[in-house]
């Protein structure tokens, strides 16, 4: 996250960065809780408005990418949980991550593959961010390996 002077509105790219965090908490909550999507969505949007993540308001938070990746997410959930399995080390099986970690890498891998309007440096490195807001050194590390994989796989000419 970027440091923003005290009262003023934060930037476009905090606002992202806030969405993303937000939407690990919402991920996890449906897997944890058991709520549908639907209800924990709503939650975000409208209960959870006065809440704060990291000092600054969810209100501030960018909500058109928050929903367009809560959603996308959702829909693509299997599809995104094989393109974490095919980068991942062979020891390493998604019924064995930490299912936070999960969430993360599941969440940069819709980015990196649907949202090509944002570098796949810069979602890398907004995922490690949020890994480091909820998981520790090792995981963190294996959030930005697993993303690198598959953004050298899926966006090629970024690399080159």
């Amino acid at each position: 996250m970027t440091d923003e002077t005290p009262n003023s509105p934060p930037s476009a790219s905090l606002k992202k960065s806030m969405a993303r965090l937000a939407l690990i908490q919402a991920l996890f909550q449906i897997e944890f809780n058991e709520a549908s999507a639907k209800t924990v969505l709503n939650e975000f949007l409208n209960g959870r408005i006065d809440e704060e993540i990291d000092g600054l308001n969810l209100a501030a938070l960018d909500q058109n990418l928050f929903i367009q990746l809560f959603k996308g997410v959702n829909e693509e959930r299997a599809l995104l949980d094989d393109m974490v399995s095919s980068v991942l080390d062979k020891s390493w099986p998604m019924h064995r991550l930490d299912p936070l970690l999960r969430l993360v890498m599941v969440a940069g891998a819709y980015e990196i593959q649907q949202r090509t309007d944002t570098p796949v440096k810069v979602i890398i490195s907004e995922y490690v961010d949020v890994a480091h807001a909820f998981l520790g050194d090792k995981e963190t590390a294996m959030v930005n390996g697993v993303l690198d994989r598959l953004g050298h796989s899926l966006r090629k000419d970024e690399f080159s």
